[in-house]
């Protein structure tokens, strides 16, 4: 996927239409999280894959393969997937559901966790947008808690 979005689709999806938005708190400069039904704030429980630098993953982001290998091998992932698919089945098909990850830059634990439940709804055939608000921002280096280092 070369583009930061999937392009929107018209009408309803007779299982239900899903948008799934990726975003980095480190970039929201103290403001408020992109509106959602439901958001899920990994920074504190799964274990960033860039933080390890000699891994070459940090420059990589969550749309590529190897990154969302580590991340779905993270204590807490694939439970926080299967969270966010039980909320989508749970909501009622005739509205759109929104669903938020955010991590600390929003580009490797938010944006593999958005894919991943991306692929699994598509099975489903829910219909599924996916927005990367800061996959194509500079990398964030630093310690979370303190505000990392751009």
């Amino acid at each position: 996927m070369s583009d930061k979005t999937t392009p929107p689709q018209t009408g309803l999806s007779a299982v239900g239409d899903v948008e799934i938005i990726t975003f980095g708190y480190l970039h929201l400069d103290g403001g408020p999280t992109p509106e959602a039904d439901a958001t899920f704030d990994v920074r504190r429980y799964l274990s960033d894959p860039a933080a390890v630098r000699d891994t070459g993953l940090l420059d990589c982001d969550g749309r590529d393969d190897e990154v969302r290998r580590v991340v779905l091998d993270t204590w807490g992932a694939p439970e926080t997937i299967d969270t966010a698919l039980d909320f989508v089945l749970a909501f009622p098909a005739e509205h759109r559901c929104v669903i938020a990850f955010g991590c600390a830059g929003g580009r490797h634990r938010s944006v593999a966790l958005a894919e991943i439940a991306a692929a699994d709804l598509r099975t489903m055939e829910y219909r599924v947008t996916v927005r990367h608000l800061h996959v194509h921002l500079p990398r964030v280096i630093g310690d979370e808690s303190t505000g990392g280092v751009r």
